[in-house]
Formats: C-alpha cells, structure tokens, sequence
C-alpha cells in the first residue's frame, strides 16, 4: 500500500482533539475493506494531485463514486484497464478521505481547514453522502477564522444551506472578520453582501465604515471612485456619531470628493428615514413569546436586547398561545400549538423581525400543548406534548420552511409532555417531562442522519418542565418539577464524555422556565416558584460559574412562555 494510506490510517485510529469524524456512508462487507487496507486483489490505481498512488477494487469504488462509475462502466473501464486513473484536480487528502468512506461509510479528517479539501473532492467524484455530511461538520465549524472561506466553497458547490449558515456567522463574527488580513482579500461580491446585511453584529456602524475604508484602501488597482462611492453607500451614516464624522469621516480622502460629499449629503439628509438610517438587526437578540400570565393565554412577543439590557415589545400573534413551542430558522421565529384558553392547537406562526409581522404557515398533523422544539439544519422539530385529554405524545414532526410541509420522523421511546429540547452538533436532545404519571430523569438524543433515536445518560434527578440550552456544544438544564419539589439546580451535559454534571443554580427555583443562550451566557426567565409566576431574568456565564440578575422582563410575570434567539 502506498504511503498516504498508512498515514491517513494512522490519523483515523487516533485522531486528534481536533480532528471531525464524518459518517453516513454505506460500508463495504469487511472482507473488502481489509483486502483494500492490505492492497490485495486490487485492480485499479487512482492518481492523486500530487502523483500519490492509492490502490482500489473497481467494483467497490464504482459502488460508491457516480464519477468512477461513469469513467470506469463499461467499454470504458477496458480502455482504462491497467492504466493508472488521473485526478489532478483532487488532492492527496481529499482522495484519501473519499476512498475511506466508500470501503467504511466515515473517515476521520484531520481539521476544519481539510473540511474543505474533503467536500470538494466529494464533489468532483460525486459521493453525495461525504458531500452532505462534511457541509454539515463544516456548519458545526462555522466561526470567525472559517465563515468566509466556507461561505466560498458553498457559493462554488451550490450548497445553499452551507451557504446561508455561512453568510450568519459572517455577520455574527463580523467586527472579528474585519480586523484579519483575510479581510483584505475578500471578494468586492462578498463585502458587499456583509455590509449591506441587517444582520451585522457590530458595536456601531462606526465598525462598519471602518471595515469599509480599510479594504477599498486595500485594493490595487484602487477601485474606480463610483465603485468605491457604492460601497460606501451601504454604511448607514446617520448612525455614525457626531465626533466620528468630525474627526473621521470628514478626513477620509475617498469623501472629499465632489460626487463623495454629494453622497454624504444624500445620505445624512436625504435618508434619515429609509434604509439607511435603520439600526442593524445583529445577533444580540432574544424573543419570548406567548406563555401565560395570572389569568390568560398571552399572544405577545417581547424582543430583549443584551448589548441595551432592555426589553421592547413587538407585534403580537395572531392567536394566544399557553405552553407552546418555539425555535428559529434563518432568522425567523416559529411558534407551534399550545392553548388559547379553550382549545389545543395546531396551528403555526413565523414571525420576520426584519417587517415585525407574523404569518400563518402550514399546522401540525396534531394539536400540541406542552411540545418542546428545536432546529437542526434549517428544518425545525416538534417533539411530544399532550392534547389535553390525557393523552401523551411521543410523536416527532418536522418542517420543512422550503415546501412549507410537516413530515413524521422516528418517534421518541418515550410519550413526553412538558420535555426540555436543544440541539448540539446536528443532534437533537430531549429530557425530562412528563407522561401522565412519571416525571422523568431520562434524556434522548435523534440523530437526522439515522432518523433514529437513542439513550444518553439521564439527568440526576427527575425534571417536568424544565428549561433548556446549549453553550459550546455543552447542554444545560434548569429548574424543572419532579411532583414535589421546584428547582433552582443547574446541570451541564457534555456530550464527549456522556455525563452530566452540576454547576452554580440559579437564585430562584423555576418551574416552567424560558431559557436560551446568546454570546456564550445563557438566560433564564420566568417560570413559577410554587407560589409566584416570575417575571425576573437571570444570566449565567459559564466561565466564571456565576449568575446575575438581568432586567425583568418587560410583561410582567409570566410561565410556560417559549423564547428563541436567531443565530
């Protein structure tokens, strides 16, 4: 065997802290893949970039690879017999990866960066199977250092999903982004894109027009002064401060020009209510919705702002919602079922913070009161509940925004109302709730790719209407009910060791929580303490262990409402 085999072997027996295990293949029988480790009875030789020699059977990669079937079917294959196969456009790790999947269904790459060198390779030897689930890694990998160069390799493989992942990191990590040399370098198509996004999370515009002027000072040849001034049109000017528009602004050689402060003009005067003058969305957003209060089903939706630490209200619902189920997808909020004070319901509603409006989308197969949910690569899950007549629900439904349709998946092994859901790493977690007359310690997790359900390790203590969220792929749950006692208790899941642990409890015991994560701090709010329902908001960060009071929220004292934050 040659060479790059060996080493690519040694990396998937002991991969390193940072290496991503890619699966959702279909393994050859093992006979087949020792005589591929062994080299024996092969009878084709494929020709990496770099001129490594890998040895493999026909049959097999033909199996697995629409591109080899193609160039190796038929009269083909007996014109190509006993001539090496040439793929100089495929590198030494991308082929490596491909051949391991098709003999073993997964192969272990080595990084995020060799992430990109896997999927294309997938794409040009056509394993649809790697392609999707190196996208998926790479979506799991999304970051500061990587959204940029995995928005590209997206755009170039027509990875729509990928793609739109990509473009929110981008915006999320956006002020980080710009502050790299890479940033210099990015495609005029690409800036463009980012600086006209009301999705930017920035400070101030000023970072906006900052990482404007840096890369159109970057750029040789200088771009022609139209170009420049059309770029610089998407900085919102009029919320720029006074003493930066004196002090920087004013001074930029690209402005002191005639069509320059023709455009300033336009912009501080002619705008100062279109689209210009309106604040960026960014990522520092969380929504609570629905719930109920004292005496009612609620239909409001309040939007909370961590950087402000100050609550407004938007539009409402069309319907009351007690106890529904909530989650985002591309930056739109969805809420299922609950009770509107005389009926289940199965009825949906998105809501667009862009327009503040609501809108009906299709409904469940079922009405859902007490559902949990959560997000998985743009599709949204709705897990559980009950239908108020005593009847428990361990059926699992899946939307699909594109088509706008439900569909059932496998169901969980356990009828739960009340349950807590999050997702980490494109898995889906379930745990606790309740089935009419036990109140669980035991946590499930769905894999989509399997389409199938599994045991992790429960909780340490039975919890119904509990809260919960993820934080650097790590679980956290709150409060929670166990038929006696409400908790304050806190417990984090790390999915690598398949263990939970305690960490510091919130101030104030909560049943019936809210609870998300934003920026790596996680917030709790609402719920009852066994004698109040809550409108008090705590904020836990995970470095230091602690938690801190926060602005109450902004409806009053509220339970069983949902809250979502848009990534």
């Amino acid at each position: 065997m040659p060479p790059a085999r060996k080493r690519a072997r040694a990396s998937a027996d002991a991969p390193s802290a940072a290496s991503i295990e890619l699966v959702g293949g279909l393994a050859e029988k093992p006979s087949a893949i020792a005589k591929f480790r062994d080299g024996r009875l092969t009878d084709v030789e494929v020709v990496a970039a770099d001129g490594t020699t890998f040895h493999a059977h026909a049959l097999c990669i033909t199996s697995g690879s629409e591109y080899f079937e193609r160039l190796l079917a038929g009269e083909r294959w007996a014109d190509t017999a006993g001539r090496p196969l040439s793929l100089p456009d495929v590198p030494k790790q991308g082929l490596a990866a491909c051949l391991e999947f098709i003999y073993t269904g997964s192969c272990t790459v080595a990084d995020a960066a060799e992430l990109m060198v896997v999927l294309e390779a997938a794409a040009y030897l056509q394993i649809p199977h790697l392609v999707d689930a190196a996208a998926k890694a790479m979506s799991a990998h999304l970051g500061a250092t990587t959204a940029l160069a995995y928005w590209a390799v997206a755009d170039r493989q027509g990875l729509t999903q990928l793609a739109a992942d990509a473009v929110s990191a981008a915006a999320r990590h956006f002020e980080q982004i710009a502050a790299t040399p890479a940033w210099l370098s990015t495609p005029a198509e690409t800036v463009r894109a980012l600086l006209a996004s009301d999705r930017l999370k920035v400070a101030g515009e000023e970072a906006v027009y900052t990482a404007a002027v840096k890369w159109l000072h970057a750029q040789a040849p200088p771009p022609a002064e139209d170009d420049a001034l059309a770029l610089l049109r998407l900085v919102r000017f009029p919320l720029l401060s006074r003493e930066f528009v004196q002090e920087t602004v004013h001074n930029e050689p690209l402005l002191l020009t005639v069509a320059g402060l023709q455009m300033l003009n336009r912009s501080f005067f002619g705008a100062l209510h279109g689209d210009s003058a309106r604040r960026r969305m960014g990522f520092e957003k969380l929504y609570m919705v629905g719930g109920r209060n004292a005496s009612d089903a609620l239909a409001t939706l309040y939007r909370y702002d961590s950087m402000a630490n100050a609550w407004e209200a938007l539009a409402s619902m069309f319907t009351s919602r007690g106890a529904p189920a909530a989650a985002a997808i591309d930056g739109k909020l969805y809420v299922m079922g609950g009770y509107d004070g005389q009926n289940r319901l199965s009825s949906v509603e998105r809501f667009d913070p862009v327009t503040n409006a609501w809108e009906a989308v299709a409904p469940m197969s079922t009405a859902r009161f007490c559902p949990a949910a959560a997000a998985i690569d743009g599709k949204l899950y709705v897990m559980g509940g009950s239908d108020g007549q005593h009847r428990f629900s361990s059926v699992v439904e899946r939307f699909d925004p594109a088509k706008n349709a439900w569909e059932a998946v496998a169901p969980m092994s356990t009828a739960r109302s009340n349950p807590a859901a999050a997702a980490i790493n494109g898995k889906l977690y379930v745990m606790g709730g309740y089935d009419g007359q036990h109140r669980f310690s035991s946590v499930e997790r769905y894999d989509p790719a399997k389409n199938a359900w599994e045991a992790v390790a429960p909780m340490s203590m039975a919890r119904n209407i509990p809260a919960a969220a993820a934080i650097d792929g790590k679980l956290y749950v709150m409060g929670g009910y166990d038929g006696q006692h409400l908790f304050s208790s806190v417990e984090r899941y790390d999915p690598a060791e398949n263990a939970w642990e305690a960490v510091a409890p919130m101030s104030t015991a909560r049943g019936g929580p809210a609870a998300a994560a934003i920026d790596g701090k996680l917030y709790v709010m609402g719920g009852s303490d066994g004698q109040n329902q809550l409108s008090s908001v705590e904020r836990y960060d995970p470095v230091t262990d602690e938690w801190a009071a926060i602005t109450s929220m902004a409806l009053g004292a509220v339970t069983k409402s949902k809250c979502a934050v848009f990534m």
